[in-house]
């Protein structure tokens, strides 16, 4: 069964493992999920998923304020445990924590040729905004997605 709950320091490496294999391109290193979980809850918000005591995906987001577009910085759900609606309850907690907030809208930036997620985003609300070049890398670019909130 999965369960969710707030990431805690102790998980550290085995989010950074995991952002290594998700997301080779540009993984967050140690420093960069402890500069993250340093603005929870203040103006950010994390969680992981776990089947038993497992890890199997991490999800987190920023939103500076009221009426302000919040972020999604990021979303991972490892191979073995997709199409489970993982990725779905994560963006449908980020979201109400973002509501909560009061922010206007949540962007994203997701790879173009990542189809499943960018069909997952779509059936969200999620709509294209614009192509952001090179964002991920040279050649890697990023689809821009927006969903209003208010």
């Amino acid at each position: 069964m999965i369960t969710y709950r707030q990431p805690i320091a102790l998980d550290i490496p085995v989010l950074v493992s995991y952002d290594k294999e998700l997301f080779p391109y540009s993984p967050w290193n140690s420093a960069q999920f402890k500069e993250e979980f340093a603005g929870i809850p203040a103006t950010r918000f994390f969680v992981v998923a776990e089947d038993g005591n497992e890890i199997v995906g991490y999800a987190g987001c920023f939103a500076p304020g009221e009426d302000i577009e919040a972020d999604i910085l990021t979303v991972g759900v490892m191979p073995s445990h997709r199409g489970q609606g993982i990725a779905k309850e994560f963006i449908k907690q980020m979201e109400q924590w973002c509501r909560e907030r009061k922010a206007s809208a949540m962007m994203l930036e997701v790879k173009v040729d990542n189809i499943e997620a960018i069909g997952l985003y779509l059936s969200l609300g999620y709509m294209k905004i614009s192509v952001r070049m090179d964002y991920f890398g040279p050649g890697l670019d990023a689809q821009v997605m927006r969903k209003e909130l208010s």
